[in-house]
């Protein structure tokens, strides 16, 4: 696809109003007009060698790239080894660290999956896909130290680094190089939908999870955040709250929205300490990290002291799985960043219809279904505080990046979004 820009104006005059789901027929028909014409919008952007597109120019903030610090050096070879395999060699690595660990009676090698028995009932689950297209090659390591010695590891790639999730997998194997022997699901293609995590739930392994005190899954952007979809035992939330002292937030969807709805026990999505996720400028504080392995092992430490923890769904006006689309509801400050499987939870059903007007289920999954490539969308936006900020979405068209932008930002109106571009 061709590098594509049009101006705001250009675009809000065009579209007309904020229904979004017509403002993005508008824009794909829109920008289809204007390919090969970057030289109209010249002033607005410049190439930036690294990522091979065309940047916006902020007349205010001049984005500033993760990668800085020692080059190709690390103080964490293991995490930088995990990063750099693709997700095929990364499940055949897996495979045999697993069996060497819980023996081979107790690890099951499954087409999706890698799931090990342990001897503590909890179940430690991230997965091994990104959404990134080529292998880390080189990265950044920036090493910093505040006032107060305090010392921060960042890691980032032009490639992107994959901390989505491989901050995840890193964490597991160094929770069970401490000493502890959980229960373990890694699983594949999270990314397309929880491919990996469905086929586990439609085996005879899924009933062995009705066993586990809960779930844990290393999987969440940040730090300190506690995520639970779908969940609504109270009771489970108070207790992992006061354990952690981390703060309960809201996502959309991860592998154990089909896990403990499947097996019926309660689970926790984790900060892992990775940042702009899904984008060639994500980074890891390491430290974060850290915090995160040590607190995952005070967790199963904990998970003596208490029973089982059952998976209580949470009611809303429309609900599949750990998607919520009740806008405007009693619920929605459990509302998080709406991405593109939102609509894809629907599971083929073309006669699910969204409460939402700017959602239409058909015209997105025909969108899909027609799309051969892959789109880049880069947005130049005044956020709450009406400070610029940058977003990054991917899609498989344009109307789809625009969808992911304002399920992500829910409270930005369209008239704050200053400039945008589209990448290939």
């Amino acid at each position: 696809m061709a590098n594509t820009s049009v101006s705001t104006q250009a675009l809000i005059d065009e579209t007309k109003g904020t229904n979004f789901y017509e403002a993005a027929k508008s824009i794909e028909a829109m920008t289809d007009t204007y390919y090969g014409r970057k030289n109209k919008y010249s002033d607005l952007y410049e190439y930036d060698p690294i990522t091979n597109s065309y940047m916006v120019k902020s007349k205010a903030k001049t984005y500033e790239y993760p990668y800085k610090g020692r080059k190709n050096e690390t103080d964490f070879p293991e995490f930088i080894q995990i990063c750099k395999l693709s997700a095929k060699k990364l499940k055949q690595y897996l495979c045999g660290e697993m069996k060497k660990i819980y023996g081979k009676d107790n690890t099951v090698i499954g087409d999706g999956y890698i799931y090990c028995r342990g001897d503590i009932p909890v179940l430690l689950t991230a997965h091994m896909d990104t959404v990134h297209k080529k292998l880390v090659t080189d990265f950044y390591e920036d090493i910093q130290t505040d006032k107060n010695g305090k010392v921060t590891h960042t890691i980032s790639s032009p490639q992107g680094i994959g901390g989505d999730d491989r901050c995840g997998i890193y964490a597991i194997l160094k929770v069970i190089e401490s000493g502890y022997l959980p229960y373990v699901l890694f699983c594949e293609d999270e990314e397309i939908g929880g491919i990996g995590s469905s086929k586990f739930c439609k085996t005879k392994y899924i009933t062995e999870l009705s066993n586990m005190k809960f779930l844990i899954e290393l999987d969440r952007a940040n730090s300190n955040d506690l995520v639970f979809y779908s969940n609504a035992n109270q009771d489970w939330i108070d207790w992992v709250e006061d354990e952690t002292n981390w703060i309960k937030s809201w996502g959309t969807f991860s592998d154990i929205s089909h896990l403990s709805p499947a097996c019926e026990i309660s689970s926790v999505n984790l900060s892992c300490g990775y940042y702009k996720a899904h984008t060639v400028y994500e980074y890891v504080i390491m430290e974060e990290l850290l915090e995160t392995i040590e607190m995952t092992k005070h967790l199963l430490e904990a998970s003596e002291k208490v029973e089982t923890f059952e998976y209580i769904e949470k009611k809303y006006n429309n609900k599949y799985y750990g998607m919520y689309n009740n806008f405007g509801g009693e619920d929605y400050d459990d509302y998080d960043d709406l991405d593109y499987y939102y609509y894809r939870r629907c599971n083929g059903n073309n006669n699910y219809k969204s409460n939402t007007p700017s959602y239409d289920y058909d015209y997105y999954k025909a969108q899909e279904k027609d799309a051969e490539t892959e789109c880049n969308l880069e947005i130049l936006f005044l956020n709450e505080d009406e400070e610029e900020e940058y977003a990054y979405m991917t899609g498989k068209t344009e109307a789809e990046c625009w969808k992911n932008f304002f399920f992500t930002y829910f409270n930005i109106p369209y008239q704050n979004v200053l400039d945008y571009y589209f990448t290939a």
